[in-house]
């Protein structure tokens, strides 16, 4: 699996937390959460990402481990119960040829372009890293962080970052250079006009 360590950098350099791609198991079609350790997160020893498993027709049924370039640290009989696979005396095999078959599918640059099932993981495991409603799709306005403990202005999260990036790319631009703004979003889709706010020149902060 070495492509897990270029996807890391990539998505660091970009300054995203997580990118997604299909993954076929036993003519099954899953989406695979690739995410990098943020701060003030713990890299575990010896590991390099974050991977999770999502079955693509039950979206809540997910199976989640830290990965290395050799292996994901998920206890086998988890991996073969989430991906049906029957136990064996050889089970051995079973790991070596998974191992080969998803590192061969684990892409080795960021997608240019996700599916709109792809966006729809990425976004939620955005927002529930970043303690957001999954509802909230639809941004309204920014606003400006207050300050924290010592005096200091809050930053944006990197999860607030990637959302608005993936979908307000033009309002994202426009602020992406403060990072003491936030983007707010609302489940309400009539909210989701903060573009044309920044457009007419309306004070948003």
């Amino acid at each position: 699996m070495e492509n897990l360590r270029a996807l890391r950098d990539e998505l660091e350099h970009r300054g995203w937390v997580v990118t997604c791609f299909p993954f076929v198991y036993k003519k099954h079609k899953y989406f695979v959460l690739v995410e990098r350790y943020v701060p003030p997160a713990q890299v575990p020893k010896g590991q390099l990402v974050q991977l999770t498993f999502v079955d693509s027709q039950d979206t809540s049924n997910t199976l989640s481990g830290p990965a290395n370039r050799y292996k994901i640290d998920v206890a086998v009989k988890h991996l073969r119960k989430f991906f049906g696979v029957e136990w064996a005396e050889n089970l051995g095999d079973f790991m070596s040829q998974f191992y080969v078959h998803f590192g061969r599918l684990v892409p080795s640059t960021l997608p240019l372009h996700l599916g709109v099932e792809e966006q729809d993981v990425v976004v939620r495991q955005l927002d529930n890293s970043d303690s957001e409603d999954p509802r909230k799709r639809f941004c309204y306005t920014v606003r400006r962080n207050g300050l924290r403990a010592g005096g200091k202005v809050g930053r944006r999260s990197p999860f607030n970052s990637q959302k608005t990036d993936m979908l307000r790319p033009a309002l994202y631009e426009h602020f992406k250079n403060d990072e003491h703004i936030s983007f707010v979003y609302s489940v309400n889709p009539e909210d989701g006009n903060a573009e044309a706010l920044v457009d007419s020149g309306t004070a948003l902060i």
